[in-house]
């Protein structure tokens, strides 16, 4: 009896945890039930947000659907500077993408972090083990289900990533295409073929005008992010570490011990920005180029197959820029896990030097495998989810 009474608090604690774990992905089903008739109610319906004005008929800039700068042709009918009012259009025009854009990728972000949780967490529990140690793909499986709640864990932090991911990936596609936009319209008509000018040439091409407006406008997307993109990692990587059975018990724990301290931990929003900002440009940009020459081309024709090309240009620039910018991802981990921000003074040097002295240049590489099987996929279910709901809000 003595036994038995010693063992029942403790199958309650894991009945306990398991219907915390089961609760979890509960919700990321709900999430995905109502985001899968959200879209198929989209593609039916063929919303429009804010209605398209007319075009003006002053500089009227025709540019082929889907990029095509260098066949960008500029019409002037009565002046060659647009007018205040025309200004403004564009202006609004702009800001009117950047809303639509901020809805697409937020319900695309949700989509493909619902689908593609367990490569995260195994990705984050092979990343935080440290003193020189490894985890192979198996055994962080295998330490994972051990815990109390089993393969459910495998979906562990996935209701606050699914909702924490939608306002930053939202903000961060929003910024990214109304600068894309202004940015890119400034340099054409400052330096580009729009110049207007017929005594000077074009000072650049449009190709390289092009590459700089993405660069620009995925750093500074990622720089708004960023901040919105930090407490929800810290709370989703705590969560698949096993430091916490729940995100109610993770935030309130980490608020009670730090407040607001425990969610931007000394070096997260630096860390997170060093890693992110690459990683969007090596994306986006292997993106961009992809579905301009690619893409595009190949479903000119047959349009019914963009789906599948929207997914393979996604998911080999994902895989780009993840292997590029793994290195950065393994010192974000280190520092927004708990005692990471202590452990290394918030210094990214300092991680850094630790764990290349753990373990060497391949040390940078930990967690590259899933974090691969992650991204690939991620970015390919990301970018058709992105495209579908682009169209389906008429977003030129």
């Amino acid at each position: 009896e003595a036994i038995v009474g010693r063992q029942r608090p403790q199958a309650i604690y894991t009945m306990m945890k398991y219907n915390q774990s089961a609760s979890s992905s509960r919700t990321a089903s709900i999430i995905a039930l109502c985001l899968l008739l959200l879209s198929v109610q989209l593609s039916y319906a063929k919303i429009s947000i804010i209605p398209q004005k007319a075009p003006s008929r002053l500089n009227l800039q025709t540019v082929p659907r889907g990029g095509g700068w260098a066949k960008a042709k500029v019409a002037t009918v009565a002046s060659s500077s647009p007018s205040k009012s025309t200004a403004k259009q564009q202006s609004s025009s702009a800001i009117t993408e950047g809303l639509k854009n901020t809805l697409a990728s937020g319900l695309a972000a949700a989509c493909s972090k619902t689908i593609l949780a367990p490569f995260d967490t195994l990705k984050t529990v092979q990343q935080h083990v440290s003193g020189g140690k490894s985890l192979g793909l198996l055994e962080a499986t295998r330490q994972v289900v051990s815990r109390p709640g089993g393969i459910l864990n495998l979906y562990a932090g996935l209701g606050v990533a699914a909702l924490g991911s939608m306002p930053s990936v939202g903000l961060y596609f929003g910024v990214y295409s109304y600068c894309k936009k202004t940015i890119g319209e400034t340099l054409q008509t400052t330096f580009g073929s729009m110049r207007g000018d017929t005594e000077h040439p074009a000072v650049c091409s449009d190709r390289t005008l092009q590459t700089l407006t993405i660069m620009a406008s995925a750093a500074i997307g990622n720089t708004v992010a960023s901040f919105s993109r930090v407490p929800y990692e810290v709370v989703k990587q705590s969560l698949q570490t096993g430091q916490y059975s729940s995100t109610l018990q993770a935030a309130s724990t980490m608020w009670r011990d730090g407040g607001m301290r425990s969610f931007f931990p000394l070096g997260g929003v630096s860390i997170q920005m060093v890693r992110d900002i690459p990683y969007a440009i090596f994306t986006l940009l292997s993106y961009e180029f992809i579905k301009e020459n690619w893409v595009l081309k190949r479903t000119e024709e047959d349009p019914s197959k963009r789906w599948f090309f929207d997914m393979v240009a996604g998911a080999t620039a994902g895989g780009i820029g993840s292997y590029l910018t793994n290195p950065m991802d393994v010192i974000k981990t280190r520092l927004q896990t708990t005692g990471g921000s202590s452990k290394y003074g918030g210094s990214i040097v300092k991680c850094a030097a630790v764990v290349l002295e753990e373990g060497g240049p391949t040390a940078f590489l930990r967690g590259s495998v899933p974090r691969l099987m992650h991204k690939i996929p991620a970015n390919g279910c990301f970018f058709v989810f992105y495209e579908f709901f682009r169209r389906a809000l008429h977003v030129e």
